[in-house]
């Protein structure tokens, strides 16, 4: 099945090549990734330049520049109109994200075994210090995301879904992943969760940006709500209760005192972006940088990057672009 791959990307220069490595690197049979598109959305530093040598003698990398920064909604937009057109399934990957080398044949084999999936989400594994208290909180927190997703899938971070479904995501949104739930749903397509698609991202490491980052996610959640009538998995109260409730009992004493601190972190930043639904709506489709989420590890913005380019097919095989392929 051939894939098409979007890094929206705003001011990541410490980690698109780390990214784009991985990417081009990625271990596949059933997948063929066809391109890599990078937007780039108005940055102030050389992710663009980055991007484009890594890409250098790639013929399927691909750099997008927009001049001003309007959301990652708007960047995803600009890609769906310049997509590859062979392409059955679209893959979208935050750009601070060090994906394992599996994670987009997992996801696109999980499409193909199950046709009525329409879109599917890996598992994100934060690298925060779990020894300090918000590194715990943030450690908690993801699992309390995978242990919803067991029971009823919630997308973030890196998700696949069929070319087919998605032309085009309201840009009034905040919530990009959420959204295009939303739109693969409402054409009769169930999500999938593929936990063993793991990727490796960086929570916040001070209370002020997880509370900020908690109230605008949770100000999308409920704005798609209001305006779409489209609730995520997360905003189940008793889903999460029973999470929560399994996740306490494998605590210790400092455990059960972060997994306290981050219920009622989301408590107030639920109650905080419920309001902020309400008055802001989407006007706001650009966040603040939360600086301490970029540190994910070591950057590779100067590396040489050996890359394998035989990883990134420019040319698929012809009988791997039949029409009939793209729902399969």
């Amino acid at each position: 099945m051939n894939v098409s791959i979007v890094v929206p990307a705003h001011n990541e220069a410490a980690n698109i090549h780390r990214l784009l490595t991985a990417l081009l690197d990625q271990e596949t049979r059933v997948a063929r990734v066809v391109e890599i598109v990078v937007i780039a959305s108005g940055c102030t530093d050389d992710t663009a330049e980055v991007a484009r040598r890594v890409g250098r003698g790639k013929p399927g990398v691909h750099v997008h520049v927009q001049e001003r920064r309007e959301g990652k909604v708007a960047a995803i937009n600009a890609y769906l109109k310049l997509r590859d057109p062979r392409a059955h399934i679209n893959v979208v990957c935050s750009a601070d994200l060090e994906p394992a080398p599996d994670v987009v044949e997992r996801m696109v084999r999980f499409l193909r075994d199950y046709p009525k999936v329409g879109m599917v989400g890996g598992r994100p594994v934060p690298n925060n210090d779990p020894s300090t208290f918000v590194g715990r909180m943030v450690s908690l927190l993801w699992d309390l995301h995978h242990r919803v997703s067991l029971e009823v899938p919630k997308m973030g971070e890196i998700v696949a879904f069929r070319a087919s479904l998605v032309e085009y995501v309201s840009e009034l949104s905040v919530v990009d992943e959420a959204s295009i739930e939303d739109i693969v749903r409402a054409k009769g397509y169930t999500l999938g969760y593929v936990p063993d698609a793991i990727v490796t991202n960086h929570g916040p490491e001070t209370w002020p940006e997880y509370f900020e980052q908690r109230r605008r996610i949770a100000r999308g959640h409920y704005w798609l709500k209001f305006a779409f009538g489209y609730q995520v998995a997360t905003l189940d109260g008793a889903l999460l209760a029973r999470a929560a409730l399994k996740t306490a009992l494998e605590q210790d004493r400092f455990g059960k005192a972060a997994l306290a601190a981050a219920i009622g972190s989301e408590v107030a930043a639920r109650m905080a972006g419920f309001w902020d639904a309400r008055i802001v709506g989407g006007k706001h489709r650009t966040w603040r940088v939360l600086g301490s989420t970029k540190s994910l590890g070591r950057s590779g913005s100067g590396a040489s990057g050996n890359v394998r380019p035989h990883r990134l097919s420019a040319r698929p095989d012809p009988e791997e672009s039949v029409p009939g392929r793209r729902a399969s």
